[in-house]
């Protein structure tokens, strides 16, 4: 858990593995790392070392992402990958030439003052379909998690992710790969089928959104059945402007909160984090998720609140499509199913 803003899981590329500390992300499918061509100034941390890997091919193919905040551009290439002790042979994955807005140092930091842990680079866990391949027209390929049921080194064809509290800070969250962990939920889990026939995105069908115990209840139904694109690599949800700011005022009250104009995130009075309110994101058949309290990161007297307008930001996807990130996530426990095409929460 990195700040609340991300989390992160630690890889290894090449034989021997050089290690990288890198962002798991469900809203992506392609593994990219920093290059050895990659300037300081665009991949300030740890580069991959290309001539120290017995097992590197480069490939003669561009790749490139732009995210909802941030670009990756570079070339594709294929090493051995190595997550837990799993290894993945001949994996493809993105070598990073120039990055923006990705793997900027801290405001006032240098590269000998970096904090321990630092994002440096990202883990796709999409489909093939939403690799930065089919982009540049070229054959989409297996990420890792799907090479790890093709190479039969799990059996079972999930992977299941925890992300833990907010507040708690580390190493606190968990994904295990091929399995469900009944030690980090209460209850049943309950599978919602895939939204995306297309196999690209992590989706479920959306049917509304509520809001249950705030200063003033909500219930906001679609017009037509909407997609929840589940991204653990999103730090906050994303909302129409209306619903974000109304869910705001559930929380804080009219005058509680403000949409900051600059970044265009809300900003909420510190005191809506003890609100017994709940948001719920009504999901198909009947099912429900239902958030944690939504308040977020603390700074001075104000908190930013953990949904934002789409309106303000790259983050919408279209117009019956939403971005819910790590605010609405942190508070389930899923269970990415590749061969059902269907999520579980819990």
């Amino acid at each position: 858990n990195d700040q609340s803003s991300q989390y992160l899981i630690e890889v290894g590329v090449g034989t021997p593995p050089q290690k990288f500390t890198v962002t798991f992300d469900t809203g992506s499918a392609d593994l990219w790392i920093p290059s050895s061509k990659c300037p300081a100034r665009s991949c300030p941390f740890t580069r991959f070392n290309e001539a120290k890997s017995s097992t590197f091919k480069p490939l003669n193919e561009k790749f490139g992402i732009q995210y909802g905040i941030g670009s990756v551009n570079g070339t594709y290439a294929t090493d051995t990958v190595t997550v837990a002790g799993a290894a993945v042979k001949n994996q493809q994955f993105g070598l990073a030439t120039i990055t923006k807005e990705i793997l900027a140092l801290p405001s006032g930091a240098n590269s000998s003052s970096t904090p321990s842990v630092s994002g440096n680079g990202i883990l796709g866990m999409g489909y093939p379909s939403l690799t930065a391949a089919t982009t540049e027209n070229e054959t989409p390929y297996n990420p890792f998690v799907f090479n790890l049921v093709q190479q039969n080194i799990i059996q079972k064809p999930i992977f299941s992710v925890y992300l833990n509290s907010a507040t708690t800070e580390g190493w606190a969250g968990e994904v295990m790969f091929g399995g469900v962990d009944s030690t980090k939920y209460e209850g049943d889990i309950h599978n919602t089928p895939g939204a995306d026939s297309s196999y690209y995105y992590w989706m479920v069908y959306g049917q509304g959104i509520a809001v249950r115990n705030g200063i003033k209840d909500h219930d906001w139904k679609l017009k037509s059945t909407g997609g929840f694109i589940l991204d653990t690599g999103t730090t906050l949800t994303y909302l129409p402007l209306n619903i974000a700011t109304d869910i705001a005022s559930s929380f804080a009250g009219e005058d509680g909160y403000k949409v900051d104009r600059q970044s265009g995130v809300i900003l909420i009075e510190c005191s809506a984090a003890s609100s017994n309110g709940t948001v719920e994101l009504l999901m198909s058949r009947s099912s429900s998720q239902t958030s944690q309290n939504p308040v977020t990161v603390e700074t001075s007297q104000t908190c930013l609140f953990g949904i934002a307008p789409t309106m303000t930001t790259g983050a919408g996807i279209g117009s019956n499509m939403f971005l819910i990130g790590d605010s609405f996530l942190r508070s389930a426990y899923l269970v990415f199913d590749l061969g059902q095409n269907q999520i579980g929460l819990a």
